[in-house]
């Protein structure tokens, strides 16, 4: 019966949905059931878990109206746990985006001198960290290397050399920012994985992993993300300038060309 409704249900509702919603809200919804059972006195008993699983079963064939009861409830509390891990893994992306400059900053700024000074190498002031994460860090980086070799803004400018595009550049952009969402997300479910471990303790290794593995995944697509969008606008801002009107000469885009596109960008407003 469960699997006919499962079967019915997955139907009906998108595919996409299904897979990255439903499917892991049921896993956590089934974890945290099993570990509220065991508890951290018998975290890994599985005996007990079987028992409990042959008593429900039991009380599911005295009672068949149970079953849709029961699937029903774990269906709604699976739907609102993916919900709820959307929007932990949108505010986990807001915080490692924040432009904010705090000790962790200095910390890895002097990391990167030291290790420009150990290498011989010289360092450029304004690519050197001063966010509070990598990731903040990694979307400054590109506004301030578009600044300094094109003159422009890069967030201003994105919107609109995102129309002159074709959907074969799109793509693989659209993909990588896709892949960052999957993985904030992913991050999010860890902290859901996270709260189970106040009643199973085995939740606080699942839920760090979990954790782990989405802000490392989130690193990663970033990173390929924010390198993408810097080569568009590495190879497209001609057309960007020509298409505002602005003429570039051969030797690319000098400081009274930049300030003339900012200028169009931001309609005069400096």
């Amino acid at each position: 019966m469960i699997t006919g409704i499962l079967s019915e249900v997955g139907r009906h509702v998108s595919s996409r949905w299904f897979r990255s919603v439903l499917l892991p809200g049921l896993l956590l919804v089934l974890v945290a059931a099993a570990g509220f059972h065991l508890g951290h006195a018998h975290a890994l008993g599985t005996g007990r878990l079987s028992a409990w699983l042959d008593g429900l079963a039991r009380r599911w064939r005295a009672a068949p109206a149970r079953v849709v009861v029961d699937t029903a409830l774990v269906l709604l509390a699976a739907g609102t746990a993916g919900a709820v891990a959307g929007v932990l893994g949108r505010a986990l992306e807001r915080f490692w985006l924040a432009p904010l400059e705090w000790g962790a900053a200095r910390r890895r700024r002097r990391r990167a001198l030291h290790a420009a000074e150990r290498a011989g190498a010289g360092v450029v002031e304004a690519y050197l960290p001063r966010r509070h994460t990598w990731m903040s860090d990694r979307v400054r980086l590109v506004e301030t290397r578009i600044r300094a070799q094109y003159r422009f803004d890069a967030a201003a400018a994105w919107p609109r050399v995102w129309l002159l595009v074709s959907d074969e550049v799109r793509q693989p952009v659209l993909a990588a920012r896709t892949g960052f969402a999957e993985a904030v997300t992913l991050a999010g479910w860890g902290c859901l994985y996270l709260v189970t471990g106040v009643w199973w303790w085995p939740g606080l290794i699942v839920g760090g992993c979990v954790l782990l593995v989405g802000w490392r995944r989130s690193r990663a697509a970033l990173e390929e993300f924010a390198t993408l969008i810097e080569s568009v606008l590495d190879i497209r801002h001609r057309d960007l300038a020509a298409a505002l009107g602005v003429v570039v000469g051969e030797t690319g885009v000098t400081e009274g060309e930049g300030r003339r596109i900012d200028d169009i960008l931001r309609k005069g407003g400096g």
